[in-house]
């Protein structure tokens, strides 16, 4: 099986995550890749192939312009604020019953964009971020025009808690939906996605809910006892189309 695989996501480490009431080093991290890379390794997953770049334009056909500014521009934006720190993180979020837009400051923009404090920034996550992306399309790329039956992107960050305009649970820019998009763009009928993590893929569910072109399909843990929480029910079908 063709692989693809970046090292750009080393570029996004560093950072904290606040967790049970302390703040603790990310768990998502690049160490997890290693690991992942290891066994492929042991097992004869095959060779490691790069991405290549495509730009944020497939990013827009599924996620909003202004989300995907605040994505490359945030850890600038919070240096220019002139705050100390390694890392740049929201603090206050945007909620039912009070105003609902972003303004010009940093951190209305992390309040707004994201929905918890999972998604940190460091001077390398936007450049992770567009990897990460580039990762999923090469390999898109590789089934539609390759004559690969089956490929594997290695993608970090993941991907699958984003929505068009929202970050979470170490989420970003969701590449399955990218890369489904893509698909349909270059003439598949219908795209189905299986996600099999433990949590709820409540990004990519939120993107396609009203859509009859792209199947969405989850296995996780319940969402009264796991993250995130607020969706992941059964009930949850879809919506018009």
């Amino acid at each position: 099986m063709r692989t693809i695989y970046s090292d750009a996501h080393q570029k996004h480490a560093g950072a904290m995550e606040f967790v049970n009431g302390q703040m603790v080093p990310m768990f998502e991290k690049p160490e997890r890749m290693d690991m992942v890379l290891k066994r492929m390794t042991e097992v004869g997953f095959g060779d490691l192939h790069p991405p290549r770049s495509f730009g944020i334009e497939p990013m827009l056909k599924v996620h909003d312009e202004g989300y995907i500014d605040f994505l490359k521009n945030a850890y600038g934006r919070f240096r220019e604020h002139g705050d100390p720190g390694d890392f740049a993180s929201g603090f206050v979020f945007a909620m039912r019953g009070l105003r609902q837009a972003p303004n010009p400051n940093i951190y209305a923009q992390f309040g707004y964009y994201t929905f918890d404090l999972s998604v940190p920034f460091v001077e390398g996550t936007w450049q992770a971020i567009e990897s990460s992306c580039d990762v999923a399309l090469t390999a898109r790329e590789q089934l539609a025009e390759g004559g690969e039956r089956a490929v594997f992107a290695v993608c970090r960050p993941p991907g699958h808690h984003a929505g068009a305009a929202l970050a979470g649970g170490y989420c970003y820019v969701n590449n399955a939906a990218v890369a489904a998009q893509a698909f349909r763009d270059d003439g598949a009928k219908r795209v189905a996605i299986l996600d099999v993590d433990y949590h709820h893929g409540n990004g990519t569910q939120s993107i396609f809910y009203d859509r009859g072109d792209v199947l969405f399909v989850s296995l996780h843990g319940h969402p009264d006892q796991e993250y995130p929480y607020f969706a992941g029910y059964a009930e949850e079908t879809g919506s018009g189309e």
